[in-house]
């Protein structure tokens, strides 16, 4: 499988996404967002930064935490919080994540019946995943110095006033 930057080559950022070649069919769907130029990942409607804009980043950093190690959805949770990505997070958000993610191949499960109470689900990551963690992170670069451009431009345009 490989991936092919639509507008901007080399980014996951990019308002066209990737395509991909191979059994996933678009960086799009396995997203779990729509995306509209300029707009980036989102549930619908523009998302701005503000209190909620670490939820922007719930899918690279529940990859990131897959790779690091399997877990479950509570382990997950925790490991988020301790991001600064699950406060006040509805668990439901990330159920349906890690189901989005199993059915597009990125992720995969087992049930695990060695603690005390029910069986639970933990997840590991695929080599599909883990290509995708890949592509998010070599992004980041790109992302921060836009995302420090707008802070300086800002902050100019402010000092003039």
């Amino acid at each position: 499988m490989y991936f092919r930057g639509e507008s901007h080559e080399g980014s996951p950022f990019s308002p066209g996404g990737w395509e991909c070649h191979g059994n996933i069919p678009r960086f799009r769907a396995m997203m779990g967002g729509h995306f509209r130029p300029g707009m980036g990942p989102v549930g619908g409607g523009f998302v701005g930064l503000g209190p909620n804009s670490a939820r922007l980043l719930l899918r690279p950093a529940v990859l990131l935490l897959l790779a690091e190690e399997p877990a479950h959805g509570y382990q997950l949770m925790a490991r988020l919080r301790e991001l600064g990505i699950g406060k006040g997070m509805d668990p439901s958000l990330l159920y349906r994540l890690l189901r989005m993610l199993e059915s597009s191949g990125l992720a995969e499960s087992s049930l695990d019946d060695t603690g005390a109470g029910p069986a639970r689900k933990v997840y590991r990551l695929t080599p599909q995943g883990r290509e995708l963690l890949d592509l998010w992170i070599s992004g980041l670069d790109d992302a921060l110095e836009i995302l420090q451009t707008l802070k300086s431009r800002y902050q100019k345009m402010e000092s003039n006033r």
